[in-house]
């Protein structure tokens, strides 16, 4: 009991920190880098795997898990994406060139994932140099390695459980059915928890132990799932594609990333909140610093930004009372003027 009241109570803290942090807005970022970073993040990961297991397969794979988030629409648009995108030039200085615009598509999302995730640390790069721009795009193309790497393991580990499942498919065939998709599913978790785990534990610039990330990683993971059961059966059960007509597939896309990156985000508060109650200690790396240094520094360059800007509010303010004294002189001259003209006149009748 005592357990489930500090699980709900974290939760309740990550919720709260979670809203606060905006997080809308963050996905709606990511969603849009993530629309132009999705053609080379493919092209790589399935380069990678398709070494081993030949492109065709494991482009084959990939689209069939796509199909089954968002639909077969979206899922041929991302294979026509990887396709027109492919590196076939025979121009060595084409290729190069490719190549390089291919790393930096690539690492793009997870460069805005990273900026995210040092918000929700509260921790903020100390130099925004050039180095520190290579070693971020660096680390972010080891997030797209890492995702090439689990989707090799988990077609290795599938096809072993093929071989294994079509040996003995003869004795229990419907056992052996039911268990192959119970595997599946475990291996499945265990793929995505241990992709959340790595997102938490090298994006953000703190220092932080494998332990603390992976609670985070498998409350992410249940909710990803059920995130997609859900928006699964709202696809089975509406037609996207009657709604947005042609761009159907984009706006899925998007939708897909972007309730992703809410429970990620989601995820890495919660995280953010346990370490929190484990009292684990936090702290930035290198080449990080706490958030609250430089909001401080933002406070006192606005301080010194209101104080120039009440200074010329008060001067514009001294120039309008000058000129008000001055008109209402002249007003009370002429007034007076007047009056001399009237007794003049008078006098002479």
């Amino acid at each position: 009991m005592h357990l489930i009241k500090t699980f709900w109570k974290l939760i309740k803290r990550a919720y709260f920190s979670w809203d606060r942090n905006d997080p809308w807005a963050r996905s709606a970022t990511i969603a849009y880098y993530a629309l132009f970073s999705l053609p080379s993040l493919l092209i790589i990961v399935v380069t990678i795997a398709g070494y081993f297991f030949g492109e065709k397969a494991v482009q084959g794979r990939i689209t069939q898990q796509i199909s089954d988030f968002i639909g077969p629409d979206s899922a041929e648009a991302i294979e026509k994406m990887i396709a027109n995108a492919a590196l076939t030039s025979s121009s060595t200085v084409a290729l190069i060139f490719g190549f390089a615009f291919l790393i930096f598509g690539a690492t793009g999302v997870f460069f805005q994932l990273k900026a995210a995730m040092n918000n929700i640390w509260n921790v903020t790069a100390k130099n925004n140099n050039i180095k520190r721009v290579v070693i971020n795009r660096i680390i972010s193309l080891g997030m797209v390695l890492v995702v090439g790497l689990l989707l090799l393991v988990s077609l290795v580990i599938s096809t072993v459980l093929t071989a294994i499942s079509d040996s003995i498919a003869a004795m229990a065939p419907a056992f052996t059915s039911f268990m192959l998709r119970v595997l599946n599913f475990l291996i499945s978790l265990v793929i995505i928890t241990s992709l959340f785990a790595a997102i938490f534990k090298w994006l953000p610039d703190v220092k932080l132990r494998w332990k603390t990330t992976y609670l985070g990683a498998m409350l992410t993971t249940i909710l990803f799932l059920i995130a997609e059961s859900l928006i699964g059966l709202y696809f089975g059960q509406s037609n996207p594609g009657s709604i947005y007509g042609g761009a159907s597939s984009v706006v899925l896309i998007l939708l897909w990333v972007y309730y992703t990156c809410l429970i990620v985000f989601f995820g890495a508060e919660f995280t953010v909140q346990y370490a929190l109650y484990k009292k684990e200690k936090v702290e930035p790396n290198e080449y990080a610093e706490p958030a609250i240094y430089r909001e401080l520094e933002r406070l006192e360059q606005k301080r010194g930004q209101l104080i120039d800007e009440k200074r010329i509010l008060d001067t514009l303010q001294a120039h309008t009372d000058i000129e008000e004294e001055e008109q209402k002189a002249r007003k009370e001259k002429e007034l007076a003027n007047q009056e001399k003209e009237r007794i003049k006149k008078e006098k002479k009748k």
